[in-house]
């Protein structure tokens, strides 16, 4: 949906790099479910008829809730071409909502554990919001609320960059979300998409395969990148 909007309003640089660097935003949560499997709470056939002993009644709700407002949203943008006041005010209502506390729910139920805090981490949701905050003191003229920036002043996450090729071979793959997961021989388990593919194709992945690989360590653990495949 935020791609969208990059695209509809591509005339305006500014706005249209707004619109993207929110995409990339959501893009991080994703992936971040993806690598915690946090997703699973909610989505997956062999735990959605006991996710309600796993979240708390009010939270499925407001999952439900969310997740219609957001399908009615998407069906909205297919049929017509929004202003920018209306893609600021969809924007607004979506962050104004219980989604980062539901984010937090699903994350914290899977068990996974986000990377310490260095003393010195780029504060990544609050400088999110305070972007957001910024460019709608400056293009906004709707009635929504505004974005509570202080409420995420606490927020701080790692990303480094890890420069070194790696080897490994691929262990999991999931056709369907279109991701899966590499087992270096450091022991440890790096999460790719198929745009980290950098020689060949995803029609090409398959288990056991050996490969090579750089990757990026994100705040909720470390992506392969520049994944060439070994014979």
């Amino acid at each position: 949906m935020y791609h969208r909007f990059s695209t509809l309003f591509k005339e305006n640089t500014e706005i249209q790099t707004f619109w993207i660097g929110i995409a990339n935003h959501e893009k991080s949560h994703s992936e971040t479910l993806t690598l915690s499997k946090g997703y699973l709470m909610w989505n997956h056939p062999s735990i959605r008829k006991r996710r309600i002993n796993l979240i708390q009644h009010s939270d499925t709700k407001e999952l439900e809730t969310l997740e219609y407002v957001l399908k009615e949203y998407e069906r909205k943008i297919r049929r017509e071409r929004v202003s920018l006041q209306e893609a600021l005010d969809i924007l607004l209502k979506i962050e104004n909502s219980e989604l980062n506390h539901l984010y937090k729910r699903l994350i914290n139920l899977s068990g996974f554990k986000l990377l310490p805090r260095p003393e010195n981490s780029h504060r990544f949701i609050y400088e999110h919001m305070k972007t957001i905050k910024s460019f709608m003191d400056k293009y906004y003229r709707g009635n929504q609320p505004a974005i509570q920036v202080e409420d995420y002043a606490d927020e701080t996450v790692l990303s480094s960059p890890l420069s070194e090729v790696l080897q490994g071979k691929i262990v999991e793959i999931e056709s369907e979300m279109s991701y899966g997961f590499i087992e270096g021989k450091d022991g440890e388990r790096y999460m790719f998409l198929p745009e980290d593919i950098s020689s060949g194709t995803w029609e090409d992945v398959k288990r056991d395969t050996p490969v090579e690989f750089s990757s990026i360590r994100l705040p909720w653990g470390p992506r392969a990148n520049n994944i060439r495949f070994r014979k």
